[in-house]
């Protein structure tokens, strides 16, 4: 009797690369894939360590996984992921539930540790990254767009982050292998591919001699089929007219580019580690602007960090107010053992930390509003992904929007299909999502 087996995402969309890729082993040994956990004979949690939040989600999604092998069909649970790279001791001890612990690097021996025949509680973390996949056997979750990881691991050493003690140095993929994953998911129907990694503008430095996302974005042009390509996580340093000039003048990478600045103000960026000035970001910001007119960009900042100060956090705004990007996120900092920031004194209170994050959001909201306003009565070019008949309204999103985390845009149209892109006018503008009728 085959075993069922369900599979919990938590975290980033490179947790999720992992997850596809725990699906595809499990589905080629045999294993059913359900996705109703009462029926699971064995419950994975692919868990996330990234910040607090994350962290205490992971936990309670154990814990409650932990009450399914108690008092229902579960035999057999699972952590993988970060929190279990980062803390499989402390998981093991606390959680008596837990039968093993799968690290960042080893998840690809997902089959052999659900086949072992004693009972054992394994700790399995020794390698901290694994990027040889088994493309072929990928299952995605999503049926029209997919995350591709061209790198793992990271070298920049942010004094905030953990992910260089959890998953070490910096590994690029080498071209041929990614191209060919490219290859297999837009011929099952693909049609958004997002290029993800902790710096995608790193790519190819430890392999190649040199940063070489943009040799990398040339030979994915070439992948036949009709195809969107998607840059995320760019970190500033590696943004060069080279990168700009290759999405400038592709036909298939959108013109979207998601640099993480995290602050503007040079002490801040100083305590943060990280190697760039207020100056060198508006002069990049200013470049990107001019090179390509129409592009879309999105940044990630950070509130509350150590010893920020009100003056610092107003300059912030102020930074915010003046360049007015077209996407934004923001984290409340989140203190992480083992990291520089860690040690530094005063850290803010959480009440205040709360207090930023509102104000710098709602300053975002307007405007977001504000841009999307000046985009009624434009044509933009919409990936129709889901189709509500109750409302018969196709939501799709354009290249201005990344998955997950920006808007959408909605239209009616019945004879439209998922997976097709359209032309859309926009005809209404809320502030994060827009209303559109289709025009071809």
């Amino acid at each position: 009797m085959a075993i069922k087996v369900g599979l919990i995402s938590l975290g980033c969309d490179k947790n999720l690369v992992d997850s596809e890729y725990m699906l595809g082993i499990l589905k080629k040994n045999g294993y059913i894939i359900t996705n109703d956990q009462k029926e699971a004979d064995v419950i994975i949690i692919n868990t996330c360590g990234f910040i607090e939040s994350a962290k205490q989600e992971s936990i309670d999604t154990i814990l409650e996984m932990a009450g399914l092998k108690k008092h229902g069909k579960c035999k057999l649970l699972i952590a993988t992921g970060c929190l279990a790279q980062r803390y499989s001791d402390e998981l093991l001890l606390e959680i008596p539930e837990l039968d093993a612990v799968v690290g960042t690097g080893d998840f690809d021996k997902i089959d052999e540790i659900i086949q072992q025949k004693e009972p054992a509680r394994i700790n399995l973390t020794q390698n901290k990254s694994f990027l040889d996949y088994d493309i072929d056997n990928r299952l995605t979750v999503y049926p029209y767009i997919a995350f591709v990881k061209i790198a793992e691991g990271c070298n920049n050493c942010c004094s905030y982050c953990a992910i260089p003690q959890i998953k070490g140095a910096y590994k690029s993929r080498h071209i041929n292998s990614i191209k060919k994953e490219v290859e297999v998911l837009v011929s099952r129907g693909i049609r958004e591919i997002n290029l993800v990694a902790q710096d995608t503008s790193n790519y190819g430095e430890d392999i190649y001699g040199k940063p070489s996302l943009p040799m990398l974005l040339k030979e994915l042009e070439k992948v036949e089929g009709d195809f969107w390509i998607r840059i995320l996580y760019a970190y500033p340093n590696n943004i060069d007219d080279e990168l700009l000039n290759t999405i400038k003048n592709s036909s298939k990478v959108v013109k979207y580019l998601d640099i993480p600045l995290q602050h503007i103000n040079d002490r801040i960026l100083k305590l943060m580690n990280r190697p760039m000035d207020s100056r060198f970001i508006k002069e990049l910001i200013e470049k990107i602007r001019v090179n390509i007119p129409d592009i879309t960009l999105r940044t990630t900042f950070i509130v509350g960090f150590p010893t920020e100060t009100d003056e610092e956090f107003e300059e912030l705004l102020d930074f915010i107010q003046n360049y007015r990007f077209d996407r934004l996120g923001a984290f409340q900092y989140s203190m992480e053992e083992g990291t520089f920031a860690y040690t530094l004194k005063p850290q803010i209170p959480q009440r205040i930390k709360r207090e930023r994050y509102d104000k710098l959001m709602l300053l975002q909201k307007s405007i977001s509003r504000r841009k999307n306003l000046e985009l009624k009565g434009k044509l933009l070019e919409v990936l129709a992904e889901n189709y509500d008949p109750a409302k018969n309204i196709m939501v799709g999103r354009s290249q201005k929007d990344a998955p997950f985390v920006d808007g959408t845009v909605k239209f009616h149209c019945k004879e439209c299909k998922a997976g097709h892109f359209y032309t859309v006018k926009i005809i209404k503008a809320l502030e994060y999502d827009l209303f559109g009728e289709v025009v071809s």
